[in-house]
């Protein structure tokens, strides 16, 4: 018995200067592995976040988010500025009398919370490289074009003013669809629209309607206050002319 009792004590003492020792050792190694799981969690969130860019924002803020329709997020005047929260609530509730619309899933948007949070992670990832952008809240404009009755459409901003008789539709579409739908109405971002494409089954009203209104649950804003009906008519009658060759 008093054998028994001593190995049982020698065990006893064994296992507690093993728990003595790996306390130290896990203050040591802990932090590193918790700095380890943090920074492979934020690289996930960042690629996830640049997919769901793609799929949400490139439409309006353009490709690397370097501006488009939207202001020019990949610049170091806006990442600078603006915290990880107020990223968050830009997306998440949106900015009222603007095309950007709250994504938030409880505002009615397409995302939830944790996928706000990862489009947040991945626009903050592209500080430590994005340019210098004094005019990253302009929009991107293709310049004053001329109507065919020789009056001038100006594209730079979220508006387009005409004068004149005329409205170039074409003009229109270089300024505010191109950089979704392809300089020739090929695709990309956006659907294909051009000869083939399933927009030539589609009726006048069908197309005017999406253009008005947007398409719910994609990247396509809603650009019945941004553009005059005779704008969105000339715009379909571009996309109608290109259609038929």
């Amino acid at each position: 018995m008093e054998e028994s009792t001593d190995r049982w004590m020698l065990w006893g003492i064994g296992f507690f200067v093993i728990l003595v020792l790996a306390f130290p050792a896990y203050r040591l190694l802990e932090p590193g592995s918790r700095e380890t799981t943090k920074e492979a969690y934020v690289n996930d969130l960042v690629v996830s976040g640049q997919q769901l860019f793609v799929d949400n924002c490139v439409a309006c803020h353009g490709p690397d988010a370097t501006g488009g329709i939207g202001p020019a997020l990949n610049s170091k005047q806006f990442l600078g500025s603006a915290s990880d929260d107020q990223i968050r609530s830009l997306i998440s509730s949106g900015i009222p009398g603007s095309q950007m619309s709250a994504y938030l899933q409880d505002s009615g948007g397409p995302l939830t919370a944790e996928q706000i949070n990862a489009v947040s992670s991945y626009l903050r990832s592209l500080e430590k490289n994005a340019p210098d952008r004094p005019d990253w809240r302009a929009m991107m404009s293709s310049g004053p074009v001329t109507t065919s009755a020789g009056s001038t459409t100006t594209t730079a901003g979220p508006t387009t003013s005409t004068t004149g008789a005329a409205v170039d539709g074409k003009a229109i579409y270089a300024g505010k669809c191109r950089v979704c739908h392809g300089a020739n109405l090929e695709g990309g971002v956006g659907l294909p629209l051009g000869p083939g494409s399933d927009a030539v089954a589609d009726s006048d009203q069908t197309l005017i309607g999406f253009i008005t209104d947007g398409v719910a649950g994609t990247a396509m804003p809603a650009w019945g206050g941004k553009l005059s009906s005779e704008e969105i008519q000339a715009v379909l009658g571009y996309i109608r002319s290109v259609q038929n060759g």
